[in-house]
């Protein structure tokens, strides 16, 4: 499935581009859906917008010999797309002459459809299409990762469309700032709202794009029921261009993550598909750690990424967490090193991208030994009061505070051990 995942996003990503640069949506969306028929192995693709009045309009159909069907010879079954239309759930058939759910449709049968999956395309919780793949002989038939593929295809699809009826809207009011717009909302869709809660642990974040789209991120995705992965990141380029590859990393990396394995596998194999889909020279460094909130222990990996600051309270000692690779992207085979820390109660870890050290602040650089002393200082609030203060220190004052690069920071603090909570 992560096969499949790869060629998924590299198809997306190079025509989520081309997009961008030529505008011709109808072209982008016929290549899309012409993959998409490959990839499954279908007789023919169907994509259907819905109208203002909830009814659905032929955007695409097209054959798996890359040409487009007339609409008079579509094989279109009117009772089955009503189905999804009014429910907005997937509908899935490996074989409609045993599946009794199917065998009363007469479209279905007049069609010879063997087997058939369609899928609802919905963006920002909106039905906006739906996808409908048929397959008329009977030498081939879908299977559940199919059903998963498709559905993972959907939202992107979506977006395309969504970006169609923005062109035309552009046309009036800006193309730029519309189409900025869309991607800033996306990419805000795919950066966490809220800290993750667990006994004993205080986290806090700050997220803030110089641009209207940015290449930092970060990510909290729970393992289990007492282990949370914890991310930050920052692509190389600046604006659109990062935007996307910042959304592609991360799913990548989310992808990956499900596949389980140490900190070192994880990023290991998330390099691979990155490089594979990385282009212009693009690369993104990355902190990764895995924690482990009962025991306070956490493995990290630092693929060429600002090292993360560690405060131990019991020392007052403050620890850089130094790369143990390079940067992801650059190379497809790298061995990263994992290492370990313990935090004990009182301890936090300060992750940082290079936009907090590209800030000026009364005409001084602030640097990485700034950075420490304000950490210093401040070392015995809570993580929210830390990020507040900085965020205020950097950016409160723009007659006096600047930065031409992205501004992400998170802080994770440990507040009591094993034995406060037994």
């Amino acid at each position: 499935m992560i096969d499949n995942l790869q060629e998924k996003l590299n198809f997306l990503y190079r025509n989520g581009k081309e997009l961008g640069e030529s505008g011709d949506t109808q072209q982008t969306i016929n290549k899309i859906l012409d993959e998409i028929i490959a990839i499954t192995n279908s007789d023919q693709g169907y994509l259907f917008t819905i109208s203002e009045q909830h009814e659905l309009i032929p955007y695409v159909l097209r054959r798996n010999t890359r040409e487009n069907i007339p609409l008079e010879q579509a094989m279109i079954p009117q009772r089955m797309l009503e189905t999804i239309l009014a429910t907005g759930e997937p509908v899935f058939s490996q074989d409609t002459q045993t599946d009794k759910r199917f065998t009363s449709y007469m479209s279905v049968q007049a069609f010879h459809i063997q087997a058939f999956l369609c899928v609802p395309i919905v963006v920002f919780g909106n039905l906006m299409g739906i996808l409908y793949l048929p397959q008329i002989t009977t030498d081939h038939t879908f299977t559940w990762e199919d059903l998963e593929l498709v559905e993972s295809l959907a939202p992107g699809i979506g977006l395309l469309i969504d970006n169609s009826r923005l062109q035309q809207v552009a046309l009036e009011k800006g193309r730029m700032q519309h189409e900025m717009q869309m991607a800033r909302d996306v990419q805000e869709s795919m950066i966490p709202k809220n800290v993750p809660q667990y006994t004993g642990w205080k986290g806090a974040f700050c997220w803030q794009p110089a641009y209207e789209v940015g290449g930092d991120f970060f990510d909290f995705v729970p393992v289990d029921d007492h282990t949370l992965a914890v991310v930050i990141a920052d692509v190389s380029d600046k604006g659109m261009p990062a935007g996307l590859f910042m959304a592609l990393s991360r799913t990548i990396l989310r992808a990956v993550l499900k596949s389980h394995g140490s900190a070192a596998e994880i990023i290991t194999r998330t390099n691979y598909l990155i490089h594979q889909d990385a282009q212009e020279s693009m690369f993104v460094t990355m902190f990764f750690a895995i924690l482990d909130q009962k025991t306070g222990v956490l493995t990290y990996v630092n693929g060429g990424h600002n090292p993360p600051m560690y405060y131990e309270r019991k020392t007052g000692k403050m620890t850089p967490l130094t790369p143990t690779g390079m940067a992801l992207g650059l190379e497809p085979y790298i061995s990263y090193e994992q290492k370990q820390i313990h935090m004990q109660k009182g301890d936090f870890l300060f992750l940082y991208t290079d936009g907090v050290l590209d800030a000026v602040v009364r005409q001084k650089p602030f640097d990485e030994v700034e950075l420490q002393d304000f950490i210093h200082r401040h070392r015995n609030a809570d993580p929210d009061q830390i990020v507040a203060m900085l965020r205020e220190y950097l950016c409160g004052e723009r007659k006096e505070a600047s930065s031409h690069d992205d501004l992400t920071v998170v802080v994770w603090k440990r507040t009591a051990d094993e034995k406060d909570l037994k």
